[in-house]
């Protein structure tokens, strides 16, 4: 591992940490919702991307963000370099922490990181790298799989490179709209743990 990617493993770790020490084990929803919880302005808008990404980024509410991505067509796969945007959505081991904290979390992750370059290797496999400020990270393989959150179809990636093998972060993605990917960042460990996943959401554009 380079220092750069232990640098890039020791921000986004301190990040979480201070994200979550505060966070309340109910989650709570942007206002304003309504009766049935759910969220007025929460709109998936095919013809309109930056509209689409403003909604799941302020309007939707971490359980409706999760219900979305559960929702979606696996898609196409996403190609060349997109913008990435995490969303207000936070689970520690299956429990949903509150939406101001998980809102807070991922507006400081987003000054990390603005994209995602969909790639191959020199010897053809797909690749895919994040972006971060001070460069690339090692990244990992692209691939069709199976959702570790519903157990459906999803393209995958794992970040494993850049913590030292460990499999921190897992990346699924489905395609919301024609030019929207949302998609779940989860950490390793046994897809069957009754705890439920940790980690957080995010949208591709």
């Amino acid at each position: 591992m380079t220092t750069r990617r232990i640098g890039a493993s020791a921000v986004a770790g301190t990040l979480l940490a201070v994200g979550l020490a505060a966070a309340p084990s109910a989650a709570a929803g942007p206002p304003p919702s309504g009766a049935d919880g759910s969220s007025p302005g929460c709109i998936v808008d095919e013809g309109n991307r930056d509209a689409t990404v403003e909604a799941l980024k302020y309007h939707c509410s971490s359980e409706e963000i999760m219900a979305l991505f559960e929702s979606a067509p696996v898609g196409e796969a996403p190609t060349g370099t997109k913008t990435i945007t995490l969303l207000p959505v936070f689970q520690l081991g299956g429990r949903v922490v509150g939406y101001d904290n998980a809102q807070a979390l991922s507006t400081a992750q987003n000054e990390l990181g603005k994209s995602l370059t969909f790639t191959t290797t020199p010897a053809g496999d797909p690749w895919v790298h994040k972006n971060y400020v001070w460069g690339d990270d090692a990244g990992g393989p692209f691939e069709p799989g199976t959702s570790r959150i519903d157990g459906g179809p999803a393209w995958t990636a794992n970040f494993e490179r850049d913590f030292g093998g460990v499999p921190i972060s897992i990346h699924e993605y489905r395609q919301l709209t024609p030019d929207v990917w949302i998609g779940r960042d989860i950490g390793g460990g046994s897809p069957e743990r009754s705890s439920g996943p940790t980690g957080g959401a995010f949208v591709l554009s």
